[in-house]
């Protein structure tokens, strides 16, 4: 509650946790209502039947009950005969006391011969007399039912009201008829003096283990008198089934017999019984702390607080106690069928018309809950297509782009009415996603008999944004913004003006993270893919930052790159990569660490690379350096040229993101290069293009005749690893085969391999 009232206090309620506490006041409304109807006590039988199902309780053995039925002898006499006849065997016996069900009518023949025999009693006589419900100009209400009047007995009620269904949950004692109190039936028979108000009958008493004996049965049977000696005697007729009532265990029994258990209940002791008032508050104080969550802990809330309300009167009932829940779980029934119904509305509202597919209003709902970075997929010309189409072809053109963009992927996607995709993928798993997605979405869509071309910019969130309705907004400016670009991709962080704290502080902040090494390397193996055996691996640099914990490098090079900053940052990465070399040179294993083209044409670059590699005590032959984005490098032929000295030293040249941008066939042929790694979108279509297949197979072949080691990028599922295996690719890299880890991990993971020399690949 304290926990509740806090976290209300310190904030305002969204509109969506007013939607729900309007609801809960609603349901606490609506349940205090059904009250009325007894709901909430239906409920509160399934308790009481299970505890004494599971569980009898022995009764006192000071109770017998004389039926004064017909018998088997269907003689003529009245109720009143019989039960005078039933007065003197119990009175011969030695009953400790008599009592009479007065259910006899005003006429009966037998009353004299009754009267008679109650003064001839030595043990006191009481009758219990019916209630009767009166309308009439006399009197209104209840009225004790009096049928005859004897002198010298006690008089009392048989009070017990029966629900519906035909069950007596409590017991009354005393009550109050005409100004008169009156002592009910069953707390007379138990012999107690007074208890205020009602009780809970304990129905561990079983009618079934109650003595019954017929007046027939005392017929020339003396013997069977002692039976009474010393008892509380119940004279009754239990052969009518007018006056019945359900009870557990024995289900339906004469309704005297609900009295007799009554009065067990008196005797052993009554049952202690947990307010109907503590549940009903319980379960609101549940749900008003609940509606105030956040999502995951808000329906585990709900689902503890249910399950409470049921579990804890089932166990408790075998051993007495009574947990009236019902009227809690009366609050929870209303309160979830509001919040079913909301919760239906709110998946309407979040599902877009046209596709079915779940909206943007989805998307912002499950951003606090995602798992990865929020990526936006603009279509390019999407109103002018959609205006070009039937109406009946919409849905059509909407899902078969939302499945493309599944494609490797993942397969939960968003979209809005203005050609908008979205979906949730880890960072560096979306990077070259998308690269392949570039090409996939450039194919044509079929639908109806139109073939439609169509292209899509992507938006990256590549950083943290804590308010969704802002990152959404944020990622649909940069895909927005792709659009005009060569590259159709672009990032939130690049965004003029976003985060300008950060933007100012980051340069500020480089050298200190470098002196600090909270700039670190993590590290990706490169595996054989026939026997996932480590060959290669490759050196990828990350920032931890103090604040903003681990950011990816497209949060930060950009920017270093545009200040002119990225040579230190590369002498950083070049001794740490030479560092890690040095730790597993034993395994013959190169690490490749990247270099922006950029640095590569500068012409101190070839002593700047290995005087760096030398000051992380490297060595060439243990170095692979990779190129990036070579669409950017400056002077080709310098680049060649600088690249040509290093591999003299003993270094080898990889050229990465091979078949995208500019990183084609004529830098392969213009650069010197030991190895070549295909780019993750050739992966994504081999899956479904025979061209690209043909393409990645004549490039293994290409490689292998000139002496050069070809690597697959974005191995990310067993299809993808057995097609590069049938187009004869020996060598990859990805989630499949290993994720970028620490380079302790990395080591444990080397040692876990067969020690064992690798078969030579290639130039390795």
């Amino acid at each position: 509650m304290k926990f509740g009232l806090r976290l209300f206090s310190a904030r305002r309620a969204s509109s969506q946790e007013l939607v729900r506490l309007y609801q809960l006041a609603a349901s606490a409304l609506a349940a205090f209502v059904l009250g009325f109807a007894a709901l909430n006590l239906l409920i509160d039988h399934a308790p009481r039947w299970f505890g004494a199902a599971l569980m009898a309780q022995p009764l006192s053995g000071q109770i017998v009950l004389i039926d004064t039925g017909s018998g088997q002898n269907f003689t003529d006499e009245s109720i009143a005969e019989r039960q005078a006849q039933a007065v003197r065997i119990a009175s011969n016996a030695g009953a400790d006391a008599i009592f009479i069900e007065g259910r006899f009518v005003e006429s009966d023949p037998g009353i004299p011969d009754l009267a008679k025999s109650i003064a001839a009693a030595s043990a006191p006589v009481t009758i219990g007399w019916p209630l009767a419900y009166t309308a009439d100009e006399n009197s209104i209400g209840v009225r004790v039912d009096r049928r005859a009047s004897f002198p010298a007995v006690h008089e009392t009620a048989q009070a017990n009201r029966v629900l519906m269904t035909g069950f007596v949950r409590e017991g009354e004692s005393p009550i109050t008829v005409a100004d008169k109190r009156w002592k009910s039936f069953s707390a007379a028979i138990a012999g107690v003096d007074y208890i205020p108000g009602v009780f809970p009958i304990d129905y561990r008493h079983r009618a079934s283990d109650l003595k019954v004996y017929s007046v027939d049965d005392f017929s020339g049977r003396s013997a069977l008198s002692a039976q009474l000696r010393g008892k509380r005697v119940v004279i009754a007729s239990i052969t009518s089934l007018e006056r019945t009532a359900l009870v557990p265990k024995d289900w339906r029994v004469p309704l005297i017999f609900v009295d007799l258990i009554a009065a067990e209940t008196l005797i052993n002791g009554v049952p202690f019984r947990v307010p109907t008032e503590i549940a009903f508050f319980f379960a609101i104080i549940m749900l008003y702390i609940a509606a105030l969550l956040p999502r995951g802990l808000r329906r585990k809330t709900y689902a503890a607080t249910t399950g409470l309300m049921i579990a804890i009167p089932l166990f408790v009932a075998p051993f007495g106690p009574i947990i009236n829940s019902g009227s809690g779980l009366c609050v929870i029934l209303v309160y979830g069928a509001l919040r079913l119904r909301s919760s239906m509305r709110e998946r309407a509202a979040g599902v877009e018309r046209l596709s079915g597919l779940p909206n943007f209003h989805s998307l912002e709902d499950d951003f606090a809950a995602s798992k990865g970075r929020l990526i936006i997929a603009k279509v390019e010309n999407y109103e002018e297509i959609l205006a070009s189409l039937e109406t009946a072809h919409h849905a059509d053109f909407v899902k078969q782009i939302a499945s493309r963009l599944a494609v490797g992927g993942t397969t939960q996607i968003y979209t809005d009415t203005t050609g908008h995709f979205a979906w949730f993928d880890e960072l560096e798993h979306a990077k070259s996603h998308v690269a392949g997605l570039l090409a996939l979405t450039s194919a044509p869509i079929v639908t109806g008999d139109r073939t439609l071309d169509f292209n899509c910019a992507f938006g990256l969130l590549d950083c943290t944004i804590e308010k969704p309705r802002q990152a959404i907004s944020a990622t649909i400016v940069a895909a927005d913004r792709a659009a005009s670009r060569p590259t159709h991709i672009s990032y939130v962080s690049e965004q003029e003006g976003f985060d300008a704290n950060w933007q100012l502080s980051l340069l500020a902040s480089l050298g200190d993270a470098i002196e600090r090494e909270q700039i670190y390397l993590a590290f990706q193996p490169q595996c054989r893919l026939s026997d996932e055996r480590i060959v290669g691996v490759e050196a990828l640099v990350r920032w931890r930052h103090p604040e903003r914990g681990v950011i990816s490098p497209s949060q930060f090079i950009p920017q270093i790159e545009r200040a002119g900053r990225l040579k230190p940052l590369t002498a950083h990465t070049l001794r740490l990569a030479a560092r890690a070399a040095d730790r597993i040179i034993s395994t013959g294993i190169r690490v490749s660490v990247n270099v922006s083209a950029t640095l590569v044409a500068d012409d101190d670059f070839v002593t700047f690379a290995h005087e760096n590699i030398l000051a992380g005590g490297g060595r060439p032959s243990s170095i692979t350096i990779e190129i990036t984005e070579t669409a950017r490098t400056p002077d080709i032929e310098r680049a060649a040229r600088n690249l040509e000295k290093l591999r003299s030293i003993g270094y080898h040249i990889a050229l990465d993101d091979f078949g995208t941008g500019e990183a084609n066939l004529s830098l392969l042929v213009a650069l010197p290069c030991d190895e070549v790694k295909i780019d993750r979108s050739f992966v994504v279509l081999s899956q479904h293009s025979d061209r690209a297949r043909m393409v990645i197979g004549a490039l293994e072949k290409t490689t292998s005749m000139a002496d050069m080691r070809l690597v697959v990028e974005g191995i990310e599922t067993e299809e993808d690893r057995s097609t590069m295996l049938e187009l004869g690719c020996e060598i990859g890299q990805g989630y499949l085969l290993g994720k970028p880890q620490l380079l302790t991990q990395f080591i444990q993971m080397l040692g876990k391999q067969a020690v064992e020399e690798p078969r030579k690949l290639t130039l390795y």
